[in-house]
C-alpha cells in the first residue's frame, strides 16, 4: 500500500475523492501520527504519478493554511511515535509545517526511520567525530 499522510481531514477527503475519480479506492487506516489514506500498489504508473502530484498540491495547500494561521493557537498537530530503548513509547511532536516539509522530501517510512535514528542518538550520545577509522 502507498500511504499518504494528512493533518487536515478535509484535505484527506479531497484526496480520497480524487483517487476514487481515477478508479483508485483508498482505505483510511488508523495511525497515531496523523490522518492516513492508503492506496493499493497495483495501480497504473500514470495514475500513481497523478495522485502523487495531487498529494503534493494538497501538501502545499496545507503549508499555506499553517502559514496563514501563523502565531494563532490551532488544533493542528503532528508527531512521530518512537519506541525508546527501554521499551517505552514516546511521541515526538513536530510543527505541522515542518512535518509537511519532511513528507515532501521523505516517505512516511523514511521520516520514521530518521526520527528513530535521532531518538537513538539522543539516548546513546557519542561525543567525538562522526567519521572513525
Amino acid at each position: 500500500m502507498f500511504e499518504y499522510m494528512f493533518f487536515d481531514e478535509e484535505l484527506r477527503q479531497r484526496f480520497v475523492t480524487h483517487a476514487r475519480s481515477r478508479g483508485v479506492e483508498c482505505t483510511l487506516p488508523s495511525d497515531g501520527m496523523g490522518l492516513l489514506a492508503a492506496a493499493p500498489e497495483d495501480m497504473e504508473e500514470a495514475v500513481y504519478d497523478e495522485l502523487d502530484a495531487y498529494y503534493d498540491e494538497l501538501m502545499e495547500e496545507q503549508a499555506e493554511r499553517v502559514d496563514m494561521l501563523d502565531g494563532e493557537a490551532t488544533h493542528q498537530a503532528a508527531g512521530v511515535r518512537v519506541t525508546l530503548s527501554d521499551g517505552r513509547p514516546c511521541m515526538i511532536k513536530l510543527e505541522p509545517a515542518l512535518a509537511n516539509r519532511l513528507l515532501a522530501a521523505f516517505t512516511l517510512e523514511e521520516m520514521q526511520e530518521l526520527v528513530n535514528a535521532i531518538a537513538l542518538s539522543v539516548e546513546n550520545p557519542e561525543d567525538g567525530p562522526v567519521c572513525k577509522r
